[in-house]
């Protein structure tokens, strides 16, 4: 029972937990947040105007490294160049080596990086430089810094030698900046696992010290890394708290990164004017203290949202200026997105020798950085113009490599959503590659490239049965806590500011929690082999089965389909934007609980008739692509007005690989308990969670079990999902384990031996959030006794082990979640596979709460009866039809899909 107790004392409660929480987390950021320098304010007077200060080379250093500090050189260049003077003048060598690196490190960017890395490399070759372990450390940083543009390979033996000089001389700051700066080397190499790992560390040491500068650029980098993997919501809040971070200290140096990655994020989420105008007011800035480097990166943004808008003349313009200005100043990065940016437009004019042409660039700019992580886009690019081309040989030589590059970084993240979204981010590489396989005719090959990416993370989960250890440390369990409190308070609070605040803190502590589990985890190169071959998904197929992988590109799509026997590859009458088009229509009708048969049918001529006679077997295993993963193909109408459902048993897979796998997979120790059913959780009544939310959406008197943000939305009862439960177990034998009521919680179901059931049943509310897959989850109860938030979400679900033959989940939008690209969908069904299950149950829409439990009673009757999974799941789909009659629409019936292996029975009893 919850206590009663007053705003300002739960606020200082809540303050004493999160101290506490920091302390466990490391005392080492403890002590760095005592013993941080405190600023010396804001030094606005003309120090170059006072006389006594202009003339004074120890007071001119001070405010000049104070200021090189937070990053903002164009302040601190004209007091390094006066310091340097007077202490030349003045016979100091030591302290005009140290003021001339901060001038030519405030000036790098009105010269080539080149020419800057070669005069701090002379530098640091006197021999005061390297006698004299702080001045040689403010060397190897300038270096450091500016070899990260230019020379990766060379950043990291810099960087290197900096953290070892930092560490002996106890400069815990620089030693934390050196940390974050390999980091980023390491996500250049491909290495996203270790760059987590210390990009994490050395933020929250920056955090724990007060180093505001360090602060801004690792948030950017952050932020970088979310865009990189198109993980954009995310992405914009770590820009956004960088801009308002440097934004609480005057002196901070503009944050061009984070206007430049903000942008981005903006534009992707289709908000194109507000994008252009942050670019534009960063250019003037840059151009103002003449920042060529970023002149030149804030161009080329512009030149891609240009080209985005379909200004190709505008977008050329803008290109052309940044790589004149790339070129000049070396910056080799910039030059090289520069080039590949406009072989894309001369491509799209037809001039594909120029487009060629200007690929070789980009591609020999890219290779100079050294940059492993964004070679793979250009050698794509470069195989695209070479396929346009028809030289074949060489094209697949390119995207081989590109993939073979992708599949290194992928071994080293070993974080199975972070792998989804990376994947996903470079699917056209496999995407591209496989239109030129298909082009050829090369079935098996063009398969081989999907599978490569399809489901990948997945299959590789299942297959090398990776799991999350159980016995979580100290530090994590606080952080979880810390996660589970901030989300308690998000569905209590009323006020927009205070939500906006506390999504600001979960989005950093969700951070934390990731990294911290990263750091523990072993790598295991190994985990992430090759995928099935074709023989060995047609050894895996019954002899009435066809399996229907799905590709969406323009202008035509395709489908390659695989039998026990034969397998081929067809092109579709249709582009992905038409199909989009289509099921889009299509399924906006369903969900009004609208009947559109001319829409149904036109589905089915686009993706079905257009298959030869040898697909046409009773059971299909469709692997969707794109937007079909929100389609359930049962309900498409085929020419005699008869629904799929009617004549054929269909399941999903993630890939034709995840489907080989579920299937060989053999557990140690089958399930003893037959069945685990969840129901009836009390959300009206949970110590005040919901009772200020809005009223539940109905159909007439019936509750939908559905809502479209866990915090501050709809969560009433449900009351059907009691009787649901019940009549399922006694279906079953009676003699399951019930979680009812006040006993539906997030911990009970946790406590529960989840490996040792069968069946896992839950019929509650659930939820997909889109930007934030990991948060996904579905709705329990909340005991009052632990720190459990009653969300059980998927990164909570992906540390649990089940050994289920299946899991139901009854509930809304289940089978919905953030589409990746070819790697395919990230969800609560993807989560539920990985951590166990066979097979899982799961929904496209919002569920009616009495059509779902009569669903679910005739399911579990046909599963009763020695039905597979999948048969008996159409045939309770039928039974609905002839008991409610035919005019029902399939918003009633037709929302549930079954994912996995739903070909095999599941033993009850006797059975």
């Amino acid at each position: 029972m919850w206590m009663r107790v007053s705003k300002r004392r739960l606020a200082a409660y809540l303050f004493l937990f999160l101290a506490l929480v920091i302390v466990v987390i490391s005392h080492k950021y403890i002590w760095l947040y005592i013993t941080r320098p405190r600023d010396a304010g804001a030094q606005v007077a003309d120090l170059l105007r006072d006389p006594a200060a202009s003339s004074n080379p120890e007071i001119l250093l001070k405010e000049a490294n104070r200021l090189a500090w937070l990053f903002n050189w164009p302040k601190a260049e004209l007091l390094y160049i006066r310091a340097e003077q007077l202490f030349k003048d003045k016979g100091d060598t030591r302290n005009e080596v140290f003021s001339r690196v901060g001038r030519i490190r405030a000036q790098s960017e009105t010269m080539s990086w080149v020419e800057v890395s070669e005069i701090l490399g002379k530098e640091l070759d006197l021999p005061i430089a390297k006698s004299d372990q702080k001045l040689r450390l403010w060397c190897l940083a300038a270096k450091g810094y500016t070899d990260l543009e230019i020379n990766p390979v060379s950043a990291k033996r810099v960087w290197t030698e900096a953290q070892g000089i930092a560490h002996a001389l106890g400069e815990q700051e620089w030693e934390s900046r050196a940390k974050g700066e390999l980091g980023f080397v390491a996500f250049l190499e491909g290495d996203s696992r270790r760059a987590a790992i210390m990009v994490g560390d050395a933020f929250l040491s920056a955090k724990a010290s007060g180093d505001t500068g360090n602060q801004v650029r690792l948030l950017e980098m952050m932020g970088n890394g979310f865009n990189e993997a198109k993980r954009y919501g995310e992405a914009l809040a770590f820009f956004e708290r960088a801009i308002k971070t440097s934004g609480s200290n005057p002196d901070a140096g503009f944050p061009f990164m984070a206007y430049e990655g903000e942008s981005q994020a903006l534009a992707a989420q289709g908000k194109m004017p507000e994008a252009v105008g942050k670019l534009n007011r960063a250019l003037i800035i840059a151009r103002t203290n003449q920042k060529r480097g970023h002149e030149a990166m804030i161009l080329l943004s512009l030149g891609e949202l240009s080209l985005q808008s379909g200004d190709r003349q505008g977008a050329m313009n803008s290109l052309e200026q940044a790589g004149q200005i790339a070129q000049r100043y070396n910056f080799f990065r910039t030059e090289g997105q520069a080039m590949i940016d406009m072989a894309g437009i001369y491509r799209d004019a037809g001039d594909l020798k120029s487009a060629e042409e200007r690929a070789t660039l980009g591609v020999a700019a890219s290779k100079r950085v050294g940059d492993r992580y964004y070679l793979p886009r250009d050698l794509t690019i470069l195989a695209d113009f070479k396929a346009q081309r028809r030289s074949t040989a060489e094209a697949e030589s390119l995207y081989q490599n590109a993939e073979d590059i992708i599949d290194g970084m992928l071994v080293n993240l070993h974080e199975a959503y972070w792998s989804s979204s990376l994947a996903g981010a470079m699917s056209a590489t496999y995407l591209h590659h496989f239109e030129l396989e298909a082009k050829a005719g090369n079935v098996e090959r063009a398969l081989n490239v999907l599978e490569r990416v399809r489901g990948r993370t997945a299959a590789a989960v299942l297959e090398n049965k990776v799991s999350f250890s159980k016995n979580e440390s100290d530090e994590v369990r606080a952080l979880e806590d810390a996660v589970s409190d901030l989300q308690l308070r998000l569905m209590r609070s009323e006020s927009p500011e205070e939500r906006a605040r506390l999504l600001d803190q979960l989005v950093e502590y969700e951070r934390r929690l990731e990294w911290t589990r990263t750091e523990r985890r072993d790598s295991k190169p190994g985990w992430f082999e090759k995928p099935s071959s074709l023989k060995e998904i047609q050894g895996s197929l019954r002899s009435d089965e066809v399996v229907l992988e799905y590709v969406l590109s323009e202008p035509n799509s395709y489908c390659v389909w695989i039998s026990k026997t034969q397998a081929g590859l067809e092109v579709l009458p249709a582009g992905r934007q038409r199909i989009e088009e289509l099921t889009q229509k299509y399924l906006a009708d369903v969900r009004a609980k609208r009947e559109n048969v001319v829409l149904s049918n036109q589905l089915y001529d686009v993706l079905l008739r257009a298959l030869p006679a040898e697909t046409n077997h009773e059971r299909l295993v469709i692997a969707p692509d794109g937007i079909l993963n929100q389609l359930p193909f049962d309900i498409l109408r085929d020419p005699t007005g008869s629904f799929l459902l009617e004549s054929r048993t269909i399941t999903y897979t993630p890939a034709s690989t995840v489907s080989t796998v579920l299937r060989a997979a053999r557990v140690a120790q089958a399930p003893r308990r037959t069945f685990l059913g969840v129901g009836d959780v009390p959300y009206q009544n949970q110590g005040h969670v919901s009772s200020k939310l809005e009223k539940p959406t109905a159909v007439g008197q019936r509750i939908e079990r559905g809502f479209s943000d866990t915090f501050g939305t709809t969560l009433s009862d449900l009351p059907q999902t009691r009787e649901e439960v019940l009549s399922v177990n006694q279906i079953v034998g009676n003699d399951g384990v019930l979680l009812l009521g006040p006993k539906a919680s997030e911990t009970a179901f946790k406590s529960e031996p989840l490996s040792d059931f069968k069946i896992v049943h839950i019929a509650a509310h659930g939820f997909s959030d889109t930007q934030f897959p990991e948060r996904s989850g579905l709705v329990l109860g909340v005991d009052s006794n632990s720190r459990d938030d009653g969300l059980l979400q998927v990164r909570e679900i992906i540390r649990l082990h089940f050994n289920a033959d299946l899991v139901t989940l009854s509930a809304c939008n289940t089978g919905v979640g953030k589409l990746q690209g070819e790697e395919g969908i990230t969800n609560l069904v993807e989560a539920f596979l990985v951590s166990g299950a066979k097979a899982v149950v799961a929904s496209l829409w919002s569920a009616d709460d009495i059509y779902t439990s009569a669903l679910m009673e005739r399911f579990y009757t046909h599963i009763a009866e020695g039905q597979d999974k999948a048969a008996a799941l159409r045939h309770a789909k039928i039974d609905l039809l002839a008991k409610y009659g035919r005019q029902v629409p399939p918003y009633y019936w037709g929302a549930f899909i079954l994912v996995g292996d739903g070909g095999s029975p599941i033993p009850l009893g006797g059975q």
